[in-house]
């Protein structure tokens, strides 16, 4: 008895058009995974990571567990003032280059690997 009534009910609902069978479902949903990035520096604290923009290190911490490529690693060292940067070594945890600094002297400079700090 109930279940005709309800069936009954279901089918007067959909003719009056209060509930239509076939309307799409119309959700905006986002999820986002992983680090969100952003092109300025939102506040203290954040980071700059290069290729991809700024991120909160306090939350996210290191999310990168691998190490960058000799190529990326050349190229941080390329776009923090130094110049004819060649690879001597990209092994291991710390990658060395050499390079030319801004006051036109060759030095030696590393790179490393997985939080790419750079120190001569």
């Amino acid at each position: 008895m109930f279940k005709k009534l309800f069936v009954a009910g279901a089918v007067a609902l959909c003719a009056l058009g209060g509930l239509s069978a076939t309307s799409p479902a119309k959700a905006d949903v986002r999820i986002f995974l992983g680090v969100p990035f952003h092109p300025y520096q939102v506040g203290p604290g954040w980071r700059y990571y290069d290729g991809y923009g700024w991120y909160d290190y306090g939350r996210y911490g290191h999310f990168r567990a691998n190490r960058m490529s000799c190529s990326q690693a050349r190229r941080r060292v390329d776009r923090n003032g130094y110049n004819n940067v060649e690879a001597r070594d990209c092994s291991g945890r710390t990658y060395s280059f050499r390079a030319t600094n801004r006051k036109g002297k060759r030095v030696n400079v590393y790179v490393d690997a997985y939080t790419g700090d750079i120190w001569r």
